[in-house]
């Protein structure tokens, strides 16, 4: 059984469960406690380290549910150390998060999307992090065109990052899920996730789920693939993602009413 070695951040770890799983899959091992360094004015809900013992428990049940076998590292030797690319001079602030590890392992290439059964319930979820925001071009006014719009608007994030979404879209509810298999699920059975550079967008890509993601222009490290996927970069673009919402809850319901 081959072996693998994360110590996050959380999105990270996302991101390279389908190499994992196209290089045959195994054991990941998750590394608490290593030291982050973020740039300056950058802040982290987990503080001074990229992961820690919460997160590696929260992380567990997305990982096998991926057919990826996960435990906490005991020093264990492993087949494929993929912290090193840390080590290496790779601007990380650009190219491709999925990616990164090809600079050490170039066999490790990204895989498919897994797949997650969907109920395309009328809500949609958010999560917008402190860090990578991207205030061009109309600022947070973007976010408020949730506001007026016919579904529900679930936010996944701490409560300081609700707290401040709340204000731009009052009717959100703040949802507080217990892993990240129970944040995929809550996820997948909604319409569409908008969300910018964090570990819920890395969600919704390793499923393929329909999502908005507002990039950072000054760390732009996601690069989208499948066939869902959008960018909101100011207030033009979030108009026609919305729109194009509204037009697939019609469609939703134009097939419950007159099924096929």
């Amino acid at each position: 059984m081959k072996t693998y070695l994360h110590s996050g951040n959380a999105g990270d770890v996302i991101y390279s469960l389908p190499t994992i799983k196209a290089n045959g899959g195994g054991t990941l091992y998750l590394n608490p406690d290593r030291p982050a360094q973020y740039a300056v004015g950058l802040t982290h809900p987990g503080g001074g380290v990229m992961l820690n013992e919460k997160i590696c428990e929260m992380l567990t049940p997305l990982v096998e549910y991926c057919g990826i076998k996960c435990e906490v590292w005991q020093g264990q030797q492993v087949d494929y150390n993929l912290d090193l690319f840390r080590e290496e001079r790779i601007n990380l602030s650009g190219y491709d998060i999925r990616r990164w590890i090809m600079a050490v392992y170039p066999e490790l290439r990204p895989g498919p999307a897994f797949r997650m059964s969907r109920m395309n319930s009328p809500y949609i979820t958010v999560n917008l992090s402190e860090r990578y925001r991207n205030n061009a071009a109309g600022g947070d006014a973007k976010w408020a065109m949730l506001e007026d719009q016919p579904y529900d608007v679930f936010f996944i994030g701490v409560n300081q990052e609700f707290e401040k979404f709340a204000k731009l879209c009052p009717k959100s509810n703040h949802v507080n899920t217990d892993d990240f298999l129970e944040m995929a699920q809550l996820m997948a059975n909604g319409l569409m996730h908008f969300g910018n550079q964090s570990s819920p967008f890395a969600v919704a890509e390793i499923f393929d789920l329909p999502r908005v993601l507002e990039l950072s222009p000054y760390c732009p490290n996601v690069v989208s693939t499948g066939d869902n996927w959008g960018i909101v970069y100011n207030n033009e673009n979030m108009k026609w993602h919305v729109d194009r919402l509204c037009r697939m809850q019609k469609e939703e319901q134009d097939i419950v009413i007159n099924p096929s």
